[in-house]
C-alpha cells in the first residue's frame, strides 16, 4: 500500500512504459486567497503554484505544543541547507490550522523565533500563512492534509507533521514525515526539487 502512494504521487517510477500523464498533480490546486506573516496577499495558484519552483509545505498553529516546534525548528535547518542549492527555487509554505487566532501579527512573531522574520532574506522565501477557513477546507484537502476520521480531522492537536514537497516543473510530489533524520530529509528534497543530477545526489554529472 505505502509503495502504490509513493508511486501514485511520484516518489518512484511506474512500472509501465506509458506515456507521463499530462495532468498534473497541482492541477487540483484552487487559486484561494492568502495572507503572510507581512500582511502582504496572494493567490496560491498565481503566486506559488504557476511559479515553477518547488514548495515545501506543512501546517501548524502559533499556540501549538506539540509537534509544531520542533517540525518547525527542523525546516529552520532545512532552509539554511537547501538555501545553498537552490536558492530561491524552494519555497516553504507553513499553513496555520487556527486562520481566525493566528493573525499576521502572531504569525510573524512566530516567524522571527525561526528566522523567517524579515521580508528580504538572503535565504530561500519561508512564508507563514492564513486564509479564510472556508478557503482553507478547500485547499488543506486538496493537498491531501485531512483525516478520514473525522473525529480525527476535526482535532487541530491530532495534526500530522508532514512535509509535502513539490517540484512544479518535474510534477514530482512526496510526503514526508518531519520526524526523519535531518540526512534523510535534505536527501529527499534533494531528489524531488534537483533538475540536475549535481543538485539530485550532489555529485557532478
Amino acid at each position: 500500500m505505502f509503495t502504490f502512494l509513493l508511486k501514485s504521487i511520484g516518489c518512484l517510477p511506474a512500472e509501465t512504459d506509458s506515456p507521463a500523464p499530462t495532468r498534473r498533480l497541482a492541477d487540483a490546486f484552487p487559486n484561494v486567497p492568502l495572507t503572510d506573516q507581512f500582511g502582504r496577499h496572494f493567490h496560491f495558484r498565481d503566486d506559488f503554484v504557476e511559479k515553477n519552483k518547488t514548495l515545501v509545505i506543512n501546517t501548524m498553529y502559533t499556540t501549538c505544543r506539540g509537534s509544531c516546534p520542533g517540525t518547525s525548528a527542523t525546516i529552520e535547518s532545512l532552509r539554511q541547507e537547501l538555501s545553498e542549492v537552490f536558492g530561491k527555487r524552494i519555497t516553504f509554505l507553513s499553513f496555520t490550522l487556527e486562520p481566525l487566532i493566528d493573525t499576521p501579527a502572531k504569525l510573524l512573531n512566530y516567524a522571527k523565533m525561526y528566522g523567517a522574520g524579515e521580508r528580504k532574506s538572503e535565504l530561500c522565501d519561508w512564508q507563514f500563512l492564513s486564509a479564510l477557513p472556508k478557503d482553507w477546507e478547500q485547499l488543506r484537502r486538496s493537498l491531501g492534509f485531512f483525516e478520514l476520521d473525522a473525529r480525527a480531522d476535526s482535532d487541530i492537536t491530532q495534526h500530522a507533521s508532514i512535509l509535502l514537497v513539490g517540484n512544479l516543473t518535474k510534477n514530482r510530489w512526496c510526503r514526508l514525515p518531519s520526524e526523519l533524520r535531518k540526512p534523510v530529509l535534505l536527501d529527499s528534497i534533494r531528489r524531488i526539487a534537483g533538475n540536475t543530477i549535481e543538485e539530485q545526489y550532489g555529485v557532478e554529472s
